[in-house]
């Protein structure tokens, strides 16, 4: 948790978050881990003062989620707050790291805007940060730089020296029953008052290859055409996690889903995050095939309307099975088969979006229409 005297409410950050259709979705938040901690991962209480988290970061052993930051980072008075707090010497919550054992380095579980405003105000920066000139903060501070902070007063020096409390968990990326206990952590504690969807642990959790293909893949023209995303946009990463589903269901099949999304993605994450090149070159290649087919539907445009995920991802898993036709298909043809797609009424009930039964019934129902004898 936060600290409770600085962490921003959650409707100040829904309204710097885009409206998310897919967020209403249970499956895109749903957390399906329910074991113990595994018997050798080991957990340790642990103090680091605010210079030697500074010094982890620089040092690249500490890694802050940037792509998380812009969605769910306090603002300026937030962390004037914080740095005030820090002055005066209030209780700061424990927070916790997770640290691979092997490479040593370490990614923050909770406490993430606590760290990153230590940071900010301890590190150098091209553009000084000027605190936030607030009535119920040191009046040596309000409106100044940590220049001109240092320059009046010692307490520069003061939050360098501050030790913070944390629970660090020291873990095997190597380990399944280990990934699963870290992804649960991440569920179960707080993110700055926001609940992180599972696409967003993922990103923290999963490194590699294919965690870096999606991002870039999620970039795609046309794909953020398809989707109608603007500019910076990243949808807090869902979009990404449609592109997961997508690869998921189209190498393991419907018979490898057994009724429970996160786990069927994350199970196929962990499995494939450090995919050859030669294997992720394939998957870009069917990506961006199929996604071109998608595109003839709406003549190269954008939507009317923002598909929905429970549409999308099936409708891409039944193109690819049948790109090579698709592809030589003329556009009526498959604005026709789309919208026998959208008006079957396998799409019409979503109730069942968390039911696996619903899921495949939609999958099978997708590669029916797609198929090329159909």
């Amino acid at each position: 948790m936060e600290n409770i005297a600085v962490r921003e409410s959650e409707p100040a950050l829904a309204e710097r978050i885009p409206d998310i259709p897919e967020m209403l979705d249970p499956t895109f938040t749903e957390d399906e881990s329910y074991q113990l901690p595994p018997k050798d991962l080991i957990a340790f209480n642990e103090s680091r003062t605010c210079a030697e988290l500074l010094e982890m970061h620089q040092a690249g052993s500490l890694d802050l989620h940037p792509e998380l930051q812009r969605n769910f980072s306090w603002g300026d008075e937030e962390q004037t707050r914080f740095i005030d707090s820090l002055i005066k010497d209030f209780p700061i919550p424990s927070m916790c790291f997770a640290m691979e054992y092997k490479t040593r380095c370490a990614f923050v579980i909770d406490g993430l805007q606590r760290v990153s405003t230590i940071i900010r105000f301890l590190g150098y920066q091209e553009k000084p940060w000027r605190l936030s000139r607030l009535d119920n903060v040191d009046p040596k501070i309000a409106g100044k730089t940590r220049k001109e902070i240092g320059e009046s007063t010692d307490y520069v020096e003061f939050v360098k020296n501050v030790s913070l409390p944390f629970v660090m968990l020291r873990y095997d990326i190597r380990k399944r029953d280990h990934m699963e206990y870290i992804m649960m952590m991440f569920h179960r504690l707080n993110f700055g008052g926001m609940k992180l969807n599972n696409q967003e642990i993922r990103n923290c959790v999963f490194g590699g290859p294919l965690t870096e293909q999606l991002r870039e893949l999620d970039q795609d023209e046309t794909w953020r055409r398809l989707n109608r995303m603007r500019p910076g946009d990243n949808h807090r990463f869902v979009k990404q996690e449609v592109i997961l589903r997508f690869f998921a269901f189209l190498h393991e099949g419907q018979t490898a889903y057994a009724g429970h999304m996160a786990k069927f993605l994350d199970a196929f994450m962990y499995e494939r995050q450090d995919n050859d090149s030669d294997d992720l070159h394939s998957m870009e290649r069917v990506f961006r095939r199929t996604v071109a087919v998608l595109d003839k539907i709406f003549d190269g445009k954008e939507p009317p309307e923002r598909l929905p995920a429970n549409i999308l991802h099936p409708a891409m898993v039944g193109v690819a099975k049948n790109i090579d036709r698709l592809e030589k298909a003329d556009a009526s043809e498959l604005q026709s088969r789309y919208r026998r797609l959208v008006q079957d009424p396998a799409f019409a009930d979503v109730s069942d979006l968390a039911n696996g039964e619903g899921v495949r019934k939609r999958l099978q129902t997708a590669q029916r229409i797609f198929d090329a004898a159909a």
